[in-house]
């Protein structure tokens, strides 16, 4: 089969946040032609172009000269920057038009909100949209924690970003979610729920990757993961350091929290001086701070689609702490629930937080059901073979 792939970013190194879109792309290469049309970020290389080369037969990449906006923001305006000639959004259109899509390909891959503009209105082959997450259901979460000098704005992105999903729910042939939640959230429960064909469609974790080496847990030590100039992260964060943190110290004194991820914001800079506090920037390698961790805690307050920061840490046997925002996108589509805990206030996890430091100091070892649910629902290989299974329908269907 042949496939047009189209991407907002484009899908390597793998820490660039797009790791799914790799390895769809790895997965679907086994067995069809793959076409990626991606728009890239300013610091794009010959070199990741490289390490897709196999996968891909022909791809094209578009660099986004616009700095200062986040992806959100991106989608919003994407429609009125299709329409100007030095555009990423309209050169990708373009490059579809001038491949002739209706004759080139049995069925086109989308992801990213911004990429619709790209293919509004054209003449296609079957359409599979990846919504990945319910990006109005992370902005009305946001809304809940803003001031109200940053509600009305808000308010708007929210508004224009439900009518964009609805676009593109009515233009795709197949939609596929990360989560069960966002899929919810998007379709709802009622007629569209049952009549627009979706897939639950997860992402997964590299499993020979993400293993431990050390037999027992770090001590006293908390760690949440991330990239920190992502709202929901650094919102989380915060809370994590401000709210949660200092009273968690009351019951032991000695814990140490790690901040772990690229790009801190100011203020979590600034956060990262009190006491008790690491706030690492940019690493090579997270899993030797997953190794130290104790516990991990993800208490994010609004967000959408799937955790990987916690795939990840469940895969390296770590016990997890989770707001409802962090745990619900783990549940699977048979409704199997992760091995976690959830806390819904900050006393809650400064509770849970000591109880598990107090228990692991007695019994260090690491969490082998987490790393089994992760076996079970989230490695790439099964996912990809859902993934095929789709295209082939959406395309015997059309």
């Amino acid at each position: 089969m042949r496939v047009l792939y189209l991407t907002n970013g484009f899908p390597f190194p793998l820490t660039s946040g797009y790791l799914r879109h790799y390895y769809f792309i790895r997965e679907l290469a086994q067995s069809h032609d793959i076409t990626l049309l991606s728009i890239a970020r300013p610091s794009f290389r010959d070199e990741h172009r490289d390490a897709l080369a196999e996968y891909a037969r022909d791809i094209e990449v578009f660099i986004d000269e616009e700095r200062g906006r986040s992806p959100l923001e991106k989608a919003l305006h994407a429609v009125s920057a299709a329409g100007r000639r030095n555009s990423p959004i309209h050169a990708m259109r373009a490059a579809i038009k001038r491949r002739d899509p209706t004759r080139a390909f049995d069925v086109v891959l989308f992801s990213g909100k911004p990429t619709y503009a790209a293919i509004r209105g054209l003449a296609l082959p079957p359409i599979v949209a990846d919504f990945t997450d319910a990006a109005s259901m992370r902005i009305r979460g946001q809304m809940e924690h803003a001031s109200l000098l940053k509600l009305p704005a808000l308010w708007v992105k929210y508004r224009q970003m439900r009518r964009l999903e609805r676009q593109i729910v009515a233009r795709a042939d197949h939609l596929l979610f990360a989560s069960l939640r966002d899929r919810q959230a998007v379709l709802g429960d009622g007629e569209q729920a049952t009549v627009k064909p979706s897939t639950v469609m997860p992402n997964g974790i590299d499993v020979a990757y993400w293993q431990r080496t050390s037999t027992t847990l770090g001590q006293n030590t908390v760690v949440f993961t991330g990239a920190m100039n992502y709202q929901p992260n650094i919102d989380a964060a915060l809370h994590l350091i401000e709210d949660i943190f200092p009273t968690l110290l009351k019951s032991v004194p000695d814990a140490e929290l790690l901040i772990v991820g690229h790009s801190p914001t100011p203020a979590l800079v600034a956060a990262g001086q009190r006491r008790g506090v690491t706030v690492t920037g940019f690493v090579d390698d997270v899993r030797p701070y997953l190794e130290r961790a104790t516990v991990f805690a993800a208490p994010l307050r609004f967000g959408a689609g799937i955790q990987n920061k916690v795939l990840e840490a469940m895969a390296m046997e770590v016990p997890v702490i989770a707001s409802p925002v962090a745990a619900d996108g783990l549940i699977t589509e048979n409704g199997a629930r992760p091995p976690l805990k959830v806390a819904r206030t900050a006393d809650e996890f400064a509770a849970l937080l000591s109880a598990e430091i107090k228990a692991r100091a007695a019994d260090p070892t690491p969490d082998g059901a987490a790393r089994r649910y992760i076996e079970q629902h989230f490695v790439w290989p099964a996912i990809g073979a859902r993934l095929r299974a789709v295209l082939d329908a959406t395309v015997k269907g059309a």
